[in-house]
């Protein structure tokens, strides 16, 4: 809902946020300047010109009346879907007594409750004013900069086409990028390279290479907190109802035994994927609306892909092994062997929903180039990302990866979109008391201005400027001259 508001307010600004000029006529006396005893000067006469007006208080207003608007029934509504799942988890997980799932829907009325509390609060006591009248000055303060960047390297044409393309002097600012997020796949009839006749899932899971059980989610060995939801489907033909929603049609443990025990003999054919669509559309949007702090317009395709390889399958968190499976799986260019198309690929952002890794990471970013604050360059782009419980909290993986991919690098404070529990601290400057301040302006982590910078620092320097909106150079080819008696030379 809070993408919707934002999509709103930046429509409004794309659409009628530029100087409105209106011409109006006004009429003006005229004398001539004689002596009072000469009869010329008693004569006068009017005359109209036309003025140029130029108009923009009303847009200002209209679009802090829509955010605010928005944003409390985005906030109400958000808060009652929360509680609502909530129940219907408690209720199932009573009625199939499932524990986990009914300390899953306390959690979840607990969490959309209080953060419902929250933002609704801060909107009330005007917290929610104060932070939009900040992000209009940090919008045009970021302009001003990324204005600087662009004309100390770029002149001309390709200038005016970046400009335009970025909407840098009117409309909603921000660099347009076209994405993929991914999820990767499993699928019960591929066949083992090793044993052609028996599938690949029962051979890895019998060498010990991954658990299929975990992977269906039937066991759950990186404990409770640590819980996927990863979602098998039959690939049996089902008439629906057509009510929409998500689609389910999941296998049972016992069917998974039967084929797992049979080696694929029996049992339904089935598909696993690592999160289910809905967990995949709640990382999507807070990737773009979160984005829009970094000035990035960032748009996302959902794509399958089936994997294979046990550490496709099973992460180790190396970044030379994701780069490996980037370039091998997600069709990003080596910049070993192609550095032109790998600078390219960052045109077009990935981030793959991937089923775990073997160790505690739940998000991996690989920067094609080093940035200032000491991360290494790799030799193809994209992140990674896994799924987690509760979304609230991790539902800022992907974006906080993308954050990597456009050259930021960690921060202290929960309160930040960049902040990492493995190497930062909680708090940062003077605690809690900042921290309560931007919950209060803020209600969620964010990117900061200076981080807004640094982004923009990263893309200048590294994007090709077709990637910015540059339109590509065209080369006509001459035409060849002609020889003696019409032979071409």
């Amino acid at each position: 809902m809070a993408l919707v508001c934002t999509e709103i307010t930046e429509w409004i600004e794309e659409e009628v946020s530029k100087p409105v000029e209106e011409w109006e006529e006004r009429q003006e006396k005229r004398c001539k300047d004689y002596p009072w005893y000469d009869p010329r000067g008693w004569v006068c006469w009017f005359v109209t010109i036309l003025v140029k007006v130029v108009r923009w208080v009303v847009v200002i207003v209209g679009k802090w009346v829509t955010r605010t608007v928005c944003k409390i029934v985005g906030v109400v509504v958000e808060a009652l879907v929360d509680i609502v799942a909530g129940l219907w988890d408690v209720i199932v997980g009573i009625v199939t007594l499932d524990w986990r799932r009914i300390v899953d829907g306390l959690l979840r009325i607990v969490i959309g409750g209080v953060l419902g509390i929250i933002r609704l609060g801060r909107i009330v006591l005007l917290g929610d004013t104060i932070d939009y009248i900040i992000e209009e000055i940090n919008k045009e303060r970021l302009r001003r900069y990324v204005r600087g960047l662009l004309e100390a390297k770029y002149s001309g044409d390709t200038l005016s086409q970046i400009k335009e393309a970025i909407r840098l002097d009117h409309g909603a600012f921000g660099l347009r990028l076209h994405g993929t997020a991914y999820r990767t796949k499993l699928d019960s009839e591929t066949p083992s390279p090793r044993e052609p006749g028996v599938p690949n899932l029962v051979v890895l899971h019998e060498q010990g290479a991954i658990n299929l059980r975990a992977l269906c989610g039937f066991e759950f060995p990186e404990g409770f907190w640590n819980r996927k939801r990863y979602k098998t489907l039959k690939k049996e033909t089902v008439l629906g109802g057509g009510g929409g929603g998500e689609f389910d049609n999941p296998i049972s443990a016992d069917e998974l035994d039967t084929y797992l025990r049979t080696r694929g003999a029996e049992g339904p054919p089935f598909i696993v994927l690592p999160m289910r669509d809905g967990v995949l559309d709640s990382k999507v949007s807070t990737a773009r609306e979160k984005g829009r702090e970094l000035a990035l317009m960032l748009d996302f395709d959902t794509e399958i892909r089936e994997v294979t390889a046990a550490g496709h399958i099973v992460h180790t968190g190396v970044p030379s092994a994701q780069t490996r499976f980037l370039i091998d799986k997600f069709d990003r260019h080596d910049a070993t062997v192609d550095p032109a198309q790998a600078t390219t690929d960052l045109c077009h952002p990935i981030m793959v929903g991937v089923f775990r890794y073997t160790n505690t990471l739940r998000g991996l970013a690989s920067t094609l180039h080093a940035t200032r604050c000491g991360l290494n360059a790799h030799d193809a782009s994209g992140v990674t990302f896994i799924d987690n419980l509760p979304d609230d909290i991790w539902k800022y993986v992907p974006i906080h990866e993308l954050g990597h991919y456009v050259g930021l690098c960690h921060t202290d404070g929960v309160d930040r979109i960049m902040y990492s529990p493995k190497t930062n601290s909680w708090w940062r400057g003077w605690a809690i008391p900042r921290t309560l301040l931007n919950v209060y302006l803020q209600g969620e982590p964010t990117f900061t201005y200076g981080e807004a910078k640094g982004a923009w620092d990263y893309i200048v320097a590294h994007f090709a400027p077709q990637c910015l909106g540059a339109r590509p150079i065209v080369i006509t080819a001459r035409p060849a001259a002609a020889g003696p008696a019409g032979a071409v030379a």
